[in-house]
């Protein structure tokens, strides 16, 4: 939650609640796998996070975190009294606590579908963000005072329906994730007859369609990200194979032709983020976000108070004509607002990305094809987060949601990598 939501942000968040009840009715009546378990309990600990903030606590532990004994003091002095809570601003928390509504729904919701249910709804992602880009190129095409603009107060760019080209570029690698994984499970579906022969490379064009374009959101790090994002993807598929490349020439050569892409583009996250450290304020923003962290540790200032925490403790150097409403690193914010918890939380939402990332390296079939096109997706999404804001987002804070859910449903019905026996299971 932040200064950006509207009233739209509050409408979605009502019409996210029915949606939530009824997936969880669903996911109650159907007992659950233990990924979507796991993944259920870890939606219940993030959620958990602004509900404890919320808790009062007694006058002597607030007074210990030192940002918060100077700012009693400074509240002394002005005659004001204080109501300790875990949280410098209950208001703003409870805020971001609706504001994670949508998320939840959609991953539950996810979790929920039928297996051809989900696979419906990655290609509806996809369409969406198809059609994101087929709007951008009609606004960039409208004369700067046209009526028709979206946005009429700044020029977004290539972003689209997306206020922020970054996000547009995000959404791009997402949907470029989500075609090699639709194309790696309908060429699984071709050898079976279930789908109709070469739909598989009307995706993977897709794929190479939107990776073309990424450079046009004129985002640095998301084309830096764009090309280990393909590799990825074509890995956690199964779309490329290690062992397939050493028996075969041609797959050797495609392997190693990736290799060089995801290695240049590597190279070239790096070199952004040098160019970013000496020339612009993203490097120094997140070095104070994460110096006012360890200020406001253990507790975290509570989600939702980035901007007035922030603003107090700005240095002098990032003193602008505007305010700053985000650190433009996700992690070094979640460490401001959310301390030691949000970081135990997000230590184990990792830990179970890592182990289904493991389980999909060793698996195959039709569910798995699907999954590791998500998998690589949420990468796109918490690889950018180290520089931008894209899970601040309503539309991509959700989209990561469906995704995470479509990701766990997915691996429970993977099998083991060279099962011959299960495969015709999988492909029926």
């Amino acid at each position: 939650m932040t200064v950006d939501d509207t009233w739209v942000d509050e409408g979605l968040q009502l019409l996210a609640l029915p949606v939530l009840l009824l997936a969880a009715w669903i996911l109650f009546e159907n007992p659950a796998s233990h990924w979507a378990r796991f993944g259920i309990a870890l939606a219940a600990l993030i959620a958990a996070v602004p509900v404890l903030q919320l808790l009062p606590i007694s006058e002597q532990f607030w007074l210990r975190i030192p940002a918060r004994a100077t700012l009693a003091e400074d509240l002394r002095i002005a005659g004001v009294t204080t109501a300790p809570h875990w949280t410098l601003s209950p208001r703003a928390t409870e805020a971001s606590l609706w504001a994670l509504l949508p998320a939840v729904a959609a991953f539950l919701a996810a979790l929920a579908l039928e297996t051809q249910q989900r696979r419906r709804v990655v290609q509806g992602v996809l369409v969406l963000v198809l059609f994101n880009v087929a709007f951008a190129f009609f606004q960039t095409g409208l004369p700067p005072d046209s009526p028709l603009r979206l946005y009429q107060d700044f020029n977004a760019g290539f972003g689209g329906l997306l206020a922020n080209t970054n996000h547009q570029a995000t959404a791009c690698n997402i949907g470029m994730a989500l075609a090699i994984g639709l194309g790696a499970e309908a060429r699984l579906r071709e050898k079976r007859g279930m789908a109709t022969v070469q739909r598989s490379w009307w995706y993977f064009g897709l794929a190479v369609a939107l990776l073309l374009m990424v450079p046009l959101s004129t985002s640095r790090a998301g084309v830096s990200l764009a090309l280990p994002v393909l590799v990825l993807a074509l890995l956690l598929t199964a779309t490329l194979r290690l062992g397939r490349m050493l028996h075969s020439r041609r797959a050797m050569l495609i392997g190693m032709g990736l290799l060089v892409l995801a290695v240049a583009g590597v190279h070239a996250a790096l070199g952004w983020m040098a160019v970013d450290q000496a020339e612009e304020l993203r490097h120094t923003m997140a070095a104070a976000t994460v110096q006012l962290g360890e200020a406001n540790a253990p507790l975290g200032s509570g989600i939702g108070t980035f901007v007035p925490v922030f603003e107090q403790a700005i240095p002098r150097n990032l003193l602008l004509s505007g305010f700053i409403n985000h650190a433009h690193n996700e992690y070094a914010q979640w460490w401001l607002t959310t301390g030691w918890l949000g970081m135990l939380v997000l230590g184990l939402t990792l830990t179970l990305l890592l182990a289904a990332t493991w389980k999909l390296f060793r698996s195959e079939g039709r569910h798995a094809a699907l999954a590791g096109g998500c998998m690589a997706a949420i990468f796109a999404v918490l690889a950018h987060s180290w520089a931008e804001y894209p899970l601040r987002t309503l539309t991509l804070m959700s989209t990561t949601g469906l995704l995470c859910g479509v990701l766990l449903a997915s691996l429970a019905e993977v099998h083991p990598r060279g099962k011959k026996g299960k495969r015709r299971v999988d492909l029926t």
